[in-house]
Formats: structure tokens, C-alpha cells, sequence
């Protein structure tokens, strides 16, 4: 076997260190042996206060690494960071995990696409996308929709997927099919209310299935379309959902553990077909059968009706016969939620995330790696 190149690697950014996708990686990375340093700061500081701090504590620091990386949503500090690489030697590594034109005016519609705000977000995934030596993508339908709208070429992107903390979500929360058949049936719901989960289709299944007195919707998180979503479960006086705030993780494994089945994403946007959410993979890890829309990011890694269940994109009628199915089967979700659960561990672990993201990293510095496909040239 060939030596590894990557053993050390600096994480670089205004990045929120608690967020589970660079937070898992620092993980899984340590586990294997590769030491982390981070170059960090608040992700509030103002741009020129950030990119000063950033520049200093980077030119101060040992840099017996090869490797720049750029965590999740920091687009904006991959220009210093391919100055400073430049500078000193080193390859840029960017995981933008989202594009924040997609995000910002496709999913959430904070201006319009013709808007000066539109422009600048466009003109900054093209230019983060461009300055890096290798993008990740956490499903190849992202690296697609990079290589279509950006226009960035096929081996410079790498799919790395969101996996999850094998620490945090333990293989102990599968209910036996007694405990099914005890009500309440708990169908769970957790996030941060973004158009993409479509929290609005979940409590529209919920009114569809309002007769059935056994059966719950806990809904936990706030955000984007909350309100919209309390206004409606007020008007429609649906006594089957919780809304509940948002949680320390310590709860959320709870409620986890308690549930019969986890919701994924429902949303309209396109986006809705290119992401596999932090909850997929967390809802598996402890045995839960997750219901989600159908998508080609999601069928990427995993089988309807194997690991996951699917149903048609916004479509509530359909997520309530979905829910209503596994209500009165609960067999299934024992079978199912076995099934994803084995799959996650062996697959998408802190360790094999981490081992993936190694693999990726040794490409990119690799000679032959980078004439044949143009890694590290300006």
C-alpha cells in the first residue's frame, strides 16, 4: 500500500466549528492520525477584520502542512486562502457544501434572480469554485450542478458525503415491534425550517392523517418558514403536532430514540434534489426508518424500500400514505431501520468520512495527479 501523503492539513476560515460537517471531519481525521490545525476565526467578524486576523495568525503559525482547507459556506475566505497558498506553497481544498446563489436566491428567495444581490452571490461561487485546487461536493449531483453552472471541470470535483458522528447518534435507538404497537406513533421531524425540508408538506400530511388519535408529529428547530407553519397548524387546530424549539443535541438523540419514523426533505426548490440532509444519515445511524422525496442525490446512496423510503417530491398525499403505511406495518420500519443502519455505520461513519476525504486529499497532491489534470495551477 502507498504511503500516505496527507498527515497533516490546516482548516482555515470563518467556519462555526460546531457545525456537523467540518465538525465530523476534524473527527474522523484524528482518528486516523492526521494532525488538524486550525486557522480560525469568529464567523461574525466583518470581512477586512477577518481576512487581517486570518492573514496574521496563518503567517505566524507553523506550516509544516500541504494542505489549506476551506470548511463548508466560508466562500468568501478561499481568495485569501489561494493568496496565502500561492504565497506559501501550499494546495487549496474547498467543500462549499452549497452554492450560495442556489441557497440564498433559488431556495430561500432573499432577492430576485435579476437583483445586484443575485450577481454578487453567482460571482462568488465562480470565483471560490475557481481559486480552489479541488472542490467537494457532497453528492455528484452537486458536483454536477457545479460543472453545469460553473462551468468547473469533472476532476477537479470529488464527492464526499455528509456522513455522520458515530459518537453522537449510537446504534441503540431501533424500538422493538412491541414498543411500535404501544402508542403514541411518534413520526419526527428536526431542522431548521429551510424551503428545501418543506416543513409545510409535513403538516399538511399531518392534517390528511388528524383522525388517526395515536399518531404524532414532533416538529424541532425554527426558522425560515415557521411561522408560516404555526399559522397553519393554529388555523387548522391540529392537536397531532408538537412544534417544539430547537434542542441541545443531548434531547435530539432522545427524541430520536423515542420515534417511529424520521422525516427528511420535502421542499420544492431544486435544491431539494441535490442534497442528502444531516438528519438521513443521523435518523440511520440510531435505526430509523427515514421518509424523504425521491431524488437522484438521494439514490446515490441508498434503496427505496431497503434502507429508506421515498416519496414524490412536495407531495403530502403521499408522504401520509406513506406514514399511514408504516403506522399500521410497523414490521417494516424494524426491517428497514436494521437495514439503513448497517449501511450508515459501515459506510459514512467520522472514520470512513474521513478516510474518503484522505483518499481525495493524496490525489491532489500527487505530481501525476495534478499535470494530468491541472491541480495547483493558477
Amino acid at each position: 500500500m502507498p504511503r500516505r501523503k496527507l498527515s497533516k492539513i490546516c482548516f482555515f476560515g470563518g467556519f462555526d466549528r460546531g457545525y456537523p460537517r467540518s465538525d465530523l471531519l476534524r473527527k474522523g481525521l484524528g482518528k486516523l492520525g492526521v494532525d488538524v490545525c486550525l486557522c480560525h476565526v469568529s464567523p461574525k467578524s466583518r470581512l477586512v477584520k477577518r481576512y487581517a486576523i486570518l492573514a496574521i495568525r496563518y503567517l505566524r503559525m507553523k506550516r509544516d502542512f500541504k494542505v489549506i482547507f476551506v470548511p463548508e459556506f466560508r466562500h468568501k475566505d478561499v481568495p485569501l486562502a489561494y493568496l496565502l497558498g500561492k504565497l506559501t506553497g501550499k494546495h487549496i481544498v474547498f467543500d462549499p457544501l452549497v452554492s450560495r446563489f442556489d441557497t440564498k436566491i433559488k431556495d430561500r428567495q432573499d432577492a430576485s434572480e435579476g437583483s445586484l444581490q443575485a450577481w454578487h452571490n453567482r460571482n462568488l461561487d465562480r470565483l471560490s469554485l475557481t481559486l480552489s485546487d479541488l472542490v467537494l461536493a457532497d453528492t455528484q449531483a452537486h458536483a454536477d450542478y457545479y460543472i453545469k453552472e460553473y462551468r468547473v471541470a469533472a476532476d477537479k470535483l470529488r464527492v464526499l458525503p455528509v456522513g455522520f458522528d458515530e459518537e453522537v447518534f449510537l446504534l441503540n435507538g431501533r424500538r422493538t415491534e412491541e414498543e411500535h404497537r404501544r402508542r403514541p406513533f411518534r413520526v419526527l421531524f428536526f431542522g431548521n425550517y429551510l424551503p428545501l425540508h418543506g416543513v409545510d408538506v409535513i403538516v399538511m400530511a399531518a392534517k390528511l392523517l388528524r383522525n388517526i388519535g395515536d399518531l404524532e408529529f414532533v416538529l424541532i428547530g425554527r426558522g425560515q418558514t415557521f411561522e408560516l407553519v404555526e399559522r397553519f397548524v393554529k388555523k387548522e387546530g391540529l392537536e397531532n403536532v408538537r412544534l417544539l424549539d430547537r434542542v441541545p443535541m443531548s434531547s435530539l438523540t432522545q427524541y430520536l430514540r423515542e420515534a417511529d419514523v424520521s422525516l427528511g426533505v420535502f421542499g420544492r426548490t431544486e435544491k431539494t434534489q441535490r442534497v442528502v440532509a444531516n438528519k438521513i444519515y443521523q435518523s440511520m445511524a440510531v435505526g430509523k426508518t427515514v421518509i424523504t422525496s425521491d431524488s437522484a442525490a438521494i439514490r446515490e446512496f441508498f434503496t427505496n424500500d431497503e434502507n429508506i423510503s421515498l416519496v414524490p417530491q412536495a407531495d403530502a398525499e403521499a408522504l401520509a400514505r406513506k406514514i399511514r403505511f408504516f403506522y399500521e406495518r410497523p414490521q417494516h420500519l424494524t426491517t428497514i431501520g436494521r437495514q439503513a443502519a448497517c449501511l450508515v455505520h459501515e459506510n459514512y461513519s467520522a472514520v470512513a468520512i474521513g478516510r474518503m476525504f484522505i483518499a481525495h486529499c493524496d490525489q491532489v497532491l500527487s505530481p501525476q495527479t495534478r499535470l494530468k489534470s491541472g491541480f495547483g495551477k493558477a
